[in-house]
């Protein structure tokens, strides 16, 4: 048996005109260890819209990896240009497929949309071909072709040990997507990105996280993998890419004491209320050199419509000790949310002004409804302008007007470019 997994490439927002490879797409490279880890033969296609011909006509399964409406129209592209053999099995995941599995099957014409983790229905999948009983396979859309209706299996279970699962399949990628020298804080340190964790139990109105909950590997599973990663690659530190890793003190402080002796230097993100002084002070001690909080706004009543519940004085809190402490803070800021105006902006300017000693970076995005957001899903209690085509819902510095009157997209447009100034003369990088 052969398998071919298609991941598009995509490249990193937080900066502006410049192309730098974003993250390397985990979601497939487990997919791939589980799948290896039964002696079968996996192949990895990178896909853009100028990489999108291939002849996949080999293989008897092809999976499609979607995570977002941007790599959307990419795998769109690559279903209609590329080569299948008629009788493969095509399948899809991802957070977009979980989202929207039955237009994901339609627009693709592929046989199974998969919801949720996959590391458990791919390996059923395998293990079942070709006599799949898709009806018992939970965690799966399919259409039936007698009823020509879509049929949804009962939910996925999360996998609740992710030590049990192997540590991802680097070595499909190129060295340059595994080891990067750009990427940790102002250092040039060759470093790895590592995932500790999965889900987050935070419901952010602007996100489209779909599993609330958060769990945690182990620290001794971690300090494995970062072992191998040093003997393997070489790597001096590492960058932590969970959508939220400081939230569990217990687990932090446990993986904390288990990386101390490896003397890596590393990052991660975390919110403004789930540190404190003793917590930064263990994380600092085995080697954190900076945290990236979500700030987002400086406005009490923005951040309470993002449902970011945090308040301004978390935020002066949070970033003043983690500076005292020693540890580097880069901010990320969300503009344009609905009902941003020229006041709001005014807000966050002032606060970064008042933290702008305190902050080494800055990371400012705009506002851009993801499928599957509670703002997405709730259009009219935004006054969203949505584009009927998945493929318009473009996240790279979108300067796109999503909400309100003419009079409060000029407001958005000429408080974005005021915030901007700001930040462009008070950070040389951001």
């Amino acid at each position: 048996m052969k398998i071919a997994l298609i991941s598009p490439e995509y490249y990193d927002i937080a900066h502006f005109g410049v192309k730098r490879m974003e993250i390397p797409p985990f979601g497939v490279l487990y997919l791939a260890s589980v799948i290896e880890m039964k002696g079968i033969e996996v192949s990895l296609f990178r896909v853009s819209h100028e990489k999108c011909c291939f002849d996949f006509s080999g293989y008897d399964i092809v999976g499609f990896s979607i995570s977002s409406s941007v790599t959307y129209p990419i795998l769109k592209k690559v279903r209609n240009n590329s080569q299948f053999n008629g009788n493969s099995l095509l399948i899809a995941g991802g957070i977009h497929t979980t989202i929207f599995p039955e237009d994901v099957i339609t627009d693709l014409k592929i046989d199974i949309a998969c919801v949720g983790e996959g590391e458990l229905t791919i390996s059923e999948i395998v293990d079942t071909y070709p006599n799949l009983n898709l009806f018992q396979i939970k965690g799966i859309v399919y259409k039936d072709s007698k009823t020509d209706k879509f049929v949804h299996t009962p939910k996925r279970e999360l996998i609740d040990d992710l030590d049990t699962i192997p540590f991802p399949a680097r070595h499909l990628l190129p060295k340059n997507e595994i080891v990067m020298d750009d990427r940790l804080s102002n250092t040039h340190l060759p470093v790895a990105h590592i995932l500790c964790s999965r889900g987050c139990p935070y419901n952010y109105n602007f996100c489209a996280n779909q599993e609330h909950s958060i769990r945690y590997r182990t620290g001794a599973n971690i300090r494995k993998e970062l072992e191998f990663l040093i003997d393997k690659y070489d790597i001096k530190g590492f960058c932590i890419t969970d959508d939220n890793f400081i939230v569990n003190k217990e687990k932090i402080e446990d993986i904390c004491r288990e990386i101390t002796p490896l003397h890596l230097q590393w990052s991660s993100l975390s919110r403004v209320n789930t540190v404190d002084e003793g917590l930064l002070k263990k994380i600092k001690e085995s080697g954190c050199i900076e945290i990236k909080y979500g700030i987002e706004s400086g406005s009490p009543r923005i951040l309470k419509m993002m449902n970011k519940q945090i308040t301004i004085e978390q935020i002066k809190k949070a970033i003043t000790i983690t500076h005292e402490i020693g540890i580097r803070v880069k901010a990320f800021i969300l503009h344009g949310f609905p009902g941003e105006n020229l006041e709001s902006t005014k807000e966050t300017i002032q606060l970064l002004d008042e933290l702008k000693n305190k902050i080494d970076r800055i990371s400012l995005f705009r506002f851009v409804p993801l499928p599957g957001s509670p703002v997405y899903n709730n259009p009219e209690d935004y006054n969203l302008l949505l584009p009927q085509n998945f493929e318009d819902i473009f996240i790279y510095n979108n300067g796109r007007k999503w909400w309100g009157t003419k009079h409060d997209q000029d407001e958005l447009e000429q408080s974005y470019q005021m915030l901007e100034n700001y930040v462009r003369n008070n950070w040389e990088k951001f």
